[in-house]
């Protein structure tokens, strides 16, 4: 029999508490009943192919198992009505979740009703895969609305961006602190600035905001490549925000004055990451002045973890800066460097950096999956990508040996963190978690 109820006291794990599951086939499903036992409070299950059926059988055994969690999160491509269906019973009779992670075509009418329902619920993510297609195309109802998840704080989407702007901008939003938007359509100027007039409206709720907003096509002219500041301006109105991360085929433009603005709006920012690795950089972008690195460090206070899109063409000697923070993590994600690898040897900016970082401070060369997605296709992409990347790493190695007084071999100078495909909201912010 398919669903069988276990023997709880003879169980391996009797007093488990977190079960993340992989399921391909229904022998998965059968498999996962043997660990469902009473103490379940997390549950995540990842579904590849054609199992929705299966999945909801297993999630109506959890209540007569004398299972109650406050946390679950199922990833899955395929659908079925019967499914969104069966996913809004489960939420009916599990009234104790905290955290929730759906697909985003989950988001019926009344599964969201169910939800809004649930008196504890503070996380909800609705998240999607690279073939994304809206719930319309597929023929299916849905409500983004927020209305009346009174106690949510974080919310995640994977939507257009047109979308997003009209779920925020809706009345009555809850109290949100985090908010996480993934995009893969063409970036629009008008649509950005739409949707940061949208998230203005958060403040002085917002803490945390992350956005990733890759598509892999940009325009054909140097003008197209950018982002002017101006366009998020409006998130200067978010005074609470303590880690920021934007991520866009687009190179962000930005004036010192413009740095001034951020530090003064944002008095509490310990993370914050500026479109570090465009997709379009190898023809166009040329990036942020090196200098910058140390405005940041001057007028911030609190920051902590800095990426960023910087010249590295340019050595001209650096003065030094007055730092009121000191960076424990510096990123210089895909930032353009030399084309002779013996400028490589210059110090005068390991030695600008030194002012500017703590003692144990780390610097990396990393790329998102987003960035990588789009980019792997060109071998040139990949050859010039991994060239900026030894330079970063030398260049890491040069100013730990400045910090120091001695080189240490062993010392992990550059670092390359994974991505999955579901949310896990223990990354290091900003960092997508399900691109």
């Amino acid at each position: 029999m398919f669903l069988h109820r276990p023997n709880f006291e003879s169980s391996m794990f009797p007093k488990l508490a977190s079960v993340k599951w992989t399921v391909e086939d229904t022998d998965g499903f059968t498999q996962l009943l043997l660990f469902l036992v009473p103490t379940i409070t997390t549950l995540r299950i990842s579904c590849r192919g054609f199992l929705e059926d299966d999945c909801i059988k297993v999630l109506k055994t959890l209540a007569p198992r004398n299972i109650h969690l406050t946390e679950l999160r199922i990833a899955m491509r395929m659908h079925t009505q019967a499914f969104l269906d069966g996913l809004a019973d489960v939420f009916e009779v599990q009234r104790g979740l905290i955290r929730v992670g759906v697909p985003h075509y989950s988001a019926s009418q009344r599964v969201v009703a169910t939800l809004a329902t649930l008196p504890s619920l503070e996380q909800y993510e609705l998240w999607g895969f690279v073939e994304y297609q809206h719930p319309l195309e597929i023929g299916m109802d849905f409500d983004w609305e927020l209305q009346g998840f009174t106690t949510l704080k974080t919310f995640a989407l994977f939507t257009p961006l047109n979308d997003a702007a009209k779920v925020m901008s809706r009345p009555h939003q809850p109290h949100l602190n985090d908010f996480t938007l993934i995009s893969r359509e063409f970036l629009e100027h008008a649509q950005l600035r739409n949707l940061c007039s949208s998230l203005s409206a958060l403040q002085p709720s917002l803490t945390v905001l992350y956005l990733s907003l890759y598509s892999g096509t940009v325009g054909p002219d140097p003008s197209s490549q950018t982002i002017p500041f101006d366009l998020i301006r409006p998130l200067l109105m978010c005074t609470s925000l303590q880690e920021l991360c934007i991520r866009s085929d687009m190179a962000l433009e930005y004036k010192d004055e413009d740095i001034a603005s951020m530090a003064s709006a944002w008095p509490s920012l310990g993370i914050l990451s500026l479109c570090a690795d465009p997709v379009s950089d190898v023809r166009f972008a040329t990036g942020q002045p090196l200098q910058s690195v140390g405005s940041f460090t001057q007028y911030f206070r609190a920051l902590r973890e800095l990426s960023l899109y910087v010249n590295a063409l340019d050595i001209q000697a650096i003065l030094g800066v007055f730092a009121r923070s000191r960076l424990s993590v510096l990123d210089f994600g895909t930032s353009p460097i030399p084309t002779k690898s013996a400028v490589a040897s210059d110090l005068s900016r390991a030695r600008y950096m030194t002012s500017l970082l703590a003692p144990h401070a780390k610097i990396k060369s990393e790329r998102s999956n987003g960035h990588k997605r789009f980019l792997e296709t060109s071998l040139a992409a990949k050859e010039e990508y991994a060239r900026r990347e030894r330079f970063w790493s030398k260049f890491a190695a040069e100013v730990y040996e400045i910090l120091s007084g001695a080189t240490d071999p062993a010392r992990e100078t550059l670092g390359h963190r994974a991505e999955v495909q579901c949310p896990d909201r223990s990354r290091v912010k900003p960092q997508p978690s399900y691109e």
